[in-house]
């Protein structure tokens, strides 16, 4: 067998031109990396601070100021209680925020022990900001104060009245879970 060396010799130059080629193509990629170290967590910028009737509703602020829990509300047969600064929300972003808080969760016997639970945004000239969020024994529940802008700078506080039947039974109670979106 006679080894025919043009032929030897264009298929050695095809396999050059082709690592060369490879060589090239694979000189061309780069690569893209993307690093997020540290990712820390901040303070919150719009805030629950307490109210002058924080203590007496049993409310407790976490340690980041973003819940509020009121362990401390009672109400005796047919008193309509008012709170008018259960707790307060400030603004310390930088920027105008809006804020929407709404019904998040009812529990328990509401329609056979109370009549109404009202709950307001209110801006520090006493005015209502939004809807008032309106639970009711009978009739339409409004569950949303809708968007509600703060500037910066600016505390808003949140009233609660609520309202016991005369026939209300002691010892029941109902739960009320409100969540407040800031944008």
């Amino acid at each position: 067998m006679e080894i025919n060396s043009k032929k030897s010799l264009k298929i050695l130059a095809l396999v050059i031109t082709s690592l060369l080629i490879s060589f090239a193509s694979a000189a061309t990629y780069s690569e893209l990396f993307m690093n997020a170290t540290p990712i820390t967590i901040g303070s919150a910028g719009v805030y629950f601070a307490a109210g002058t009737n924080t203590t007496a509703m049993g409310g407790t602020i976490n340690t980041a100021k973003t819940v509020v829990t009121f362990s401390g509300i009672t109400i005796e047969p047919g008193q309509v209680k008012t709170y008018a600064q259960s707790v307060n929300i400030t603004n310390t972003a930088g920027s105008i925020k809006t804020l929407n808080m709404s019904l998040d969760s009812l529990t328990g016997n509401f329609s056979t022990n109370f009549d109404y639970v009202y709950i307001y945004i209110v801006s520090n000239s006493n005015a209502t900001q939004g809807t008032t969020i309106q639970l009711v024994s009978s009739g339409t529940n409004v569950t949303s104060t809708g968007n509600v802008q703060i500037a910066n700078g600016i505390t808003y506080t949140v009233r609660w009245v609520i309202s016991a039947k005369e026939t209300a039974t002691t010892g029941q109670s109902i739960n009320i879970a409100l969540r407040v979106k800031v944008s």
